[in-house]
């Protein structure tokens, strides 16, 4: 009696089944071994995937602009730690120099390169959809920054209150929470300002183009509103400065804080960033012809000066968001050897973690590691330099292991959460530093 059919089918895919289970156990044993290994044993993945991403930049990297992103924050660290050492010892020459007294303008510069690396995104959304989907984007952002930053809120939060200043935690860490310290008071983390005015932005621009796109589907037809929000903001600027010291062109420093620290008045770096990324989306292939990026930044760099002497106190930010736009510019048009070390893609890999942990060790090292140095006191320019040496060395230590520890394994996380896949194009080599 022959046996059903069924049974000759079953017995026959069982039969396949135990063969290439054999063939796979004595052709393929190493293969098999490593498939094993790799679903049931248990491997650090996120400290080894952290390392695995910081050795192997990405194809669309551009490295010109993480160059930028390493200029930006070694000028906001060698001039915290420079402005803490003439305090302390007195000038050095090294002190002096305009980009290091002025180390400040580094957060101009990340507003920038931050608005060109959103605003890409947003643009790429709005060509590919006709809309842009908010709570993504929020979300997006959110898995990017807010892990770091709470930890360091946390982190600082524990410090006061393990060291008697809970008066002082109740009183300014609210603002760090919601993320309005630019506004009410400078809160528990140090610089965050500069990211309440970034995250503000990342709540702001969505909002503004999803309801622009309903009646304007087009990224180039958006491009004239951002070039009068460019100019509309000097122009409040110039209201406040007059309405605060009652002159346009008097000058005084102690007055300057509230231009700077409030997003409304500080966002010129931001809008030109979104001016970029609007134009290099678009493929403007004729404006990328007519602006020669060299043209550009000699133009650019005359109006720093003009304006800077004309009226600092309300021009600096516009014309330094041009300057720096200008060098954006360039790297988008240009290949500059230079910028193709490693060397810039790790630090501007790791340069969030900088700006967050680097001011808390400054006051460590003028104060006892600096006072330590077996250097002469008339040589003070070389212990300033050594200063600026250790806090970078050791801010990229520390952020590294907040990389991998805080940073990496939410990236991952945000891959499952949002899909490793999106539907939207490719991005136009825009690189992953604030994606």
């Amino acid at each position: 009696m022959s046996p059903p059919k069924s049974f000759t089918i079953v017995s026959t895919v069982g039969y396949s089944v135990a063969f290439q289970r054999q063939a796979c156990s004595e052709q393929n044993k190493e293969l098999c071994i490593d498939r094993h290994r790799e679903t049931t044993s248990v491997r650090p993945a996120l400290f080894s995937g952290s390392i695995a991403e910081l050795l192997h930049p990405p194809a669309s990297q551009i490295p010109f602009l993480d160059g930028l992103r390493s200029i930006a924050i070694l000028l906001v660290v060698s001039g915290h730690l420079s402005h803490q050492f003439a305090e302390t010892y007195g000038q050095t020459l090294y002190s002096k120099l305009p980009f290091v007294a002025n180390g400040w303008i580094g957060v101009d510069l990340f507003f920038v390169l931050s608005g060109f690396f959103i605003g890409g995104q947003l643009w790429k959304e709005l060509r590919a959809r006709k809309t842009i989907n908010v709570g993504r984007f929020i979300i997006r952002r959110g898995f990017r920054i807010w892990p770091l930053y709470f930890f360091t809120f946390l982190c600082v939060l524990l410090f006061a209150l393990a060291f008697g200043h809970d008066v002082a935690a109740r009183e300014y860490g609210w603002s760090d929470v919601v993320f309005v310290t630019n506004f009410y008071n400078r809160g528990l983390v140090m610089g965050s300002w500069s990211l309440c005015t970034e995250e503000q932005f990342y709540i702001v621009a969505p909002l503004a183009l999803f309801f622009f796109a309903r009646h304007v589907h087009l990224v180039e037809r958006c491009r004239p509103w951002l070039w009068g929000l460019l100019l509309f903001v000097p122009v409040l600027r110039a209201a406040v400065w007059m309405h605060v010291t009652g002159g346009f062109f008097r000058h005084d420093p102690g007055l300057f804080s509230p231009l700077f620290y409030c997003s409304l008045t500080h966002c010129d770096g931001l809008i030109v960033g979104l001016i970029i990324a609007n134009l290099w989306v678009a493929g403007e292939k004729r404006v990328a012809g007519i602006a020669n990026p060299w043209v550009l930044v000699a133009v650019a760099t005359t109006l720093l000066i003009v304006f800077h002497v004309l009226q600092k106190e309300i021009f600096d930010f516009s014309v330094l968001a041009l300057f720096f736009g200008s060098f954006v510019w360039l790297g988008l048009q240009r290949q500059i050897p230079l910028f193709n070390s490693r060397i810039f893609y790790w630090i501007s890999r790791l340069s969030f973690g900088m700006y967050l942990n680097h001011e808390y060790m400054c006051p460590w090292i003028v104060h006892t590691v600096l006072a330590k140095l077996p250097l002469p006191g008339h040589l003070l320019i070389f212990t300033n330099l050594a200063g600026v040496v250790i806090v970078t060395i050791l801010s990229a230590a520390i952020a590294l292991v907040t990389f991998c520890f805080v940073e990496h394994p939410f990236l991952q996380m945000r891959k499952a959460v949002l899909g490793r896949h999106s539907n939207l194009p490719t991005p136009v080599a825009l690189s992953p530093v604030s994606d």
